[in-house]
């Protein structure tokens, strides 16, 4: 049996059969390569459509709703799926000063998006910490983006929408938020004189060697 072995061994043409089989394995590694490389440039050039929650620069108090494709391709047919209804222009600096605010019916998050461009975005003004807290709660909402690239079917983005993570941060806490809320207990008093809650009271005190002077001054109506 060695015998044999040894004369097959003996007989084999090494000068061609090993170019042959270099030849065949670079081959395999070729269509490897090219397939993986191929894979990889389309993953690149892949759409990738996201919702975030952030905060208006101009605007600290409010918080907005972002959708964008943070991928590098042309998002399709783009539309949303929530784990629960989530509310539309829910306003209110302090939580307990909020109100129940509607569900979100229309837009681009209920009625889709037809197509986004690669960072392309759309802003949706969603409301103030207080009045999101008191209309999600603590717990955050999760969305499913499922979008399209040249008609064919992406895997679907799942996000969470969380507004408790805003508390302390200057969507909530910031020295502008308390001016907010200084104004508006400003606003209430002014709505209180306009609607003779109080009354404007006008004295005339005239000082020794001086002429009269009118001052004003605002009290509340007894009455």
């Amino acid at each position: 049996m060695i015998a044999c072995i040894v004369a097959v061994w003996n007989s084999i043409n090494w000068g061609i059969w090993v170019p042959a089989v270099a030849t065949v394995v670079l081959a395999v590694l070729t269509f490897v390569y090219v397939r993986l490389t191929k894979e990889i440039l389309e993953g690149q050039s892949n759409p990738c459509v996201i919702v975030s929650v952030v905060h208006d620069d101009e605007r600290p108090t409010v918080l907005l709703l972002v959708i964008r494709n943070v991928g590098s391709g042309l998002a399709q047919d783009i539309t949303f799926e929530f784990s629960r209804p989530i509310p539309a222009h829910a306003w209110g600096i302090a939580e307990a000063e909020a109100k129940i605010a509607e569900k979100m019916t229309r837009g681009p998050l209920v009625e889709g998006v037809p197509a986004l461009g690669p960072s392309e975005e759309r802003r949706i003004n969603w409301g103030q910490y207080g009045g999101l807290m008191k209309n999600l709660g603590t717990e955050p909402v999760i969305v499913k983006c499922k979008f399209k690239k040249n008609g064919k079917d992406m895997p679907p983005m799942e996000c969470k929408l969380d507004v408790k993570s805003f508390e302390g941060t200057v969507a909530s806490d910031r020295p502008v938020v308390k001016i907010a809320k200084e104004i508006e207990k400003i606003s209430q008093n002014l709505q209180h004189l306009t609607t003779g809650f109080y009354k404007l009271r006008i004295e005339v005190v005239k000082e020794e060697g001086t002429e009269p002077k009118e001052t004003e001054e605002t009290e509340k109506d007894e009455a």
